[in-house]
């Protein structure tokens, strides 16, 4: 009897003794518990109050940064895309508008026009329809260490989204931070390319091209002067930026001290 509570003894104490060294020696961050009390608000249909507890995490390096990032845009971007944008307003076609043109005047690029209106084919707008429209004055930021591309507006965190791979003709390490702005919006159908005209256009798959030739692609071949994204992440992106959106690249990681981080 005696060695049996002794080997309940034992294994009692070396099991106290693995959990403690998984707490202390775990490969996995341990995340900070406003993850999943942000999670649980999102669930309650609570956004406001997830994403204000989310805030200070948005900007710290690592998973809980990651997580923290994706959570925000979770909730940030379809509101972003939607009526309920408290910048929304209404525009009223006039003779001789078109859509491309009303699209870029209005700064929000069309084929959001089309998803907040209900419009299967951009070019039966007519004279007096009013359209709601969301001025879409936002920025890019392309992390590269990060292997992030986020959407701010001024301080407010969009979107944001992973970068599954850098193009192989791109020099990731060669050059400095720089600017540039989203150039060309293209749509693509089984491969080919979709005029901004065409009906199709509300079911093309997006690619972006910024002004320094760096391309946002979903096809690694599209990619190889930039950055190859998920379809779905990409298709999103497109709906936020418009023609002339700036753009920043960073390219080197930014040295935060751990104590300005605080515990992953």
């Amino acid at each position: 009897m005696k060695s049996t509570h002794l080997i309940f003894a034992a294994a009692a104490l070396s099991s106290t003794l693995c959990a403690d060294a998984a707490e202390r020696y775990s490969l996995w961050p341990r995340r900070p518990a406003e993850i999943e009390q942000a999670r649980q608000l999102i669930k309650e249909r609570r956004p406001e109050e997830a994403v204000r507890l989310l805030l200070p995490l948005v900007n710290r390096e690592g998973i809980a940064g990651r997580e923290a990032r994706r959570l925000v845009g979770s909730v940030n971007a379809p509101a972003y895309l939607s009526l309920r944008h408290p910048a929304a307003a209404v525009y009223t076609v006039r003779r001789g508008d078109h859509l491309t043109k009303i699209a870029s005047a209005l700064r929000c690029p069309h084929e959001l026009l089309m998803l907040l209106n209900g419009i299967v084919d951009p070019a039966a707008i007519h004279v007096g329809q009013r359209l709601v429209y969301v001025p879409m004055r936002l920025r890019v930021e392309i992390n590269i260490p990060r292997r992030e591309v986020a959407v701010w507006d001024g301080e407010v965190l969009v979107s944001s989204y992973d970068i599954t791979g850098v193009g192989q003709n791109f020099a990731v390490g060669q050059a400095a931070d720089g600017d540039a702005t989203v150039s060309l919006r293209e749509g693509y159908v089984d491969g080919g390319k979709v005029s901004a005209w065409s009906p199709l256009m509300v079911c093309a798959n997006r690619r972006l091209a910024l002004s320094n030739g760096m391309v946002l692609a979903a096809e690694p071949k599209a990619a190889a002067q930039g950055f190859l994204m998920a379809q779905a992440d990409l298709n999103e992106l497109a709906l936020l930026v418009a023609v002339g959106t700036p753009v920043h690249i960073v390219r080197k990681a930014v040295d935060i001290p751990e104590a300005a981080q605080g515990r992953l």
